[in-house]
């Protein structure tokens, strides 16, 4: 599938300088580096094969309390999957997701203006790609990129994923997701990234929040105030 150019089913590396964001380097200013048109593309990778059983430090504490028994769990028979997904907010106030569940993948070309372009469930070198049409910044308040484990293990800090930022100007900006000593022991998701207006200016934000449930813990962290159900189960896109 193309639309403006963009190749959907590819994820090639961007032609750019590549920075690691840690506590140090936590925040990037698209404004300052002119990147605030053309395609920003979000990228996850991770390693399918990962042994993704094993604990971590017994003194690690919780934030949340554990997910209930219909989540996805460690399988040494099941590769791991992961999806890559995102909360966003416009100006006026209109929130969203896009995420591959429910296929609530986007639109390009017309709002939310961002596009998730497929459903990687094998860990493949493209991984996955959420697209933001940064022409329509105008529109957009917030975006929070978050990951969550759809299969295969029961702590993504321990399968190698990595989220790299593309931007159109400027460095790449890649967020590891190795976790720390307050990741609750069983980390099934990760709020990675926001993407926000800081006065004049749209910045990058480094988050890496973790919590041991799922979009709507993500949610209730950020206030982003949507309403959750039962969802349909994971949908190819």
């Amino acid at each position: 599938m193309h639309v403006a150019g963009i190749d959907w089913s590819g994820g090639g590396e961007a032609p750019f300088s590549r920075i690691g964001m840690s506590t140090a380097t936590n925040e990037v200013s698209l404004t300052q580096h002119g990147a605030i048109a053309g395609t920003l593309r979000v990228n996850l990778r991770w390693n399918q094969s990962a042994n993704s059983r094993g604990g971590r430090s017994a003194g690690r504490r919780g934030l949340f309390a554990a997910r209930r028994a219909d989540s996805p769990t460690a399988d040494p028979n099941r590769g791991v999957d992961l999806d890559l997904g995102c909360l966003y907010q416009f100006t006026d106030g209109q929130r969203g997701v896009i995420q591959a569940v429910g296929r609530r993948s986007g639109d390009y070309a017309r709002a939310p203006y961002i596009r998730l372009d497929r459903d990687d469930r094998m860990g493949s070198s493209t991984g996955e790609n959420i697209f933001i049409n940064m022409d329509q910044s105008a529109h957009f308040q917030r975006i929070l990129i978050f990951v969550m484990v759809a299969g295969g293990t029961d702590d993504l800090t321990r399968v190698g994923a990595s989220v790299t930022i593309y931007p159109t100007a400027g460095p790449a900006l890649e967020i590891r997701l190795e976790g720390s000593p307050t990741t609750p022991t069983r980390a099934r998701s990760c709020a990675v990234a926001q993407i926000h207006r800081q006065g004049p200016e749209i910045v990058v934000h480094r988050e890496l929040r973790y919590f041991s449930g799922y979009q709507s813990e993500i949610d209730r962290a950020y206030n982003w105030g949507l309403h959750w159900g039962p969802g349909p189960g994971k949908a190819w896109l």
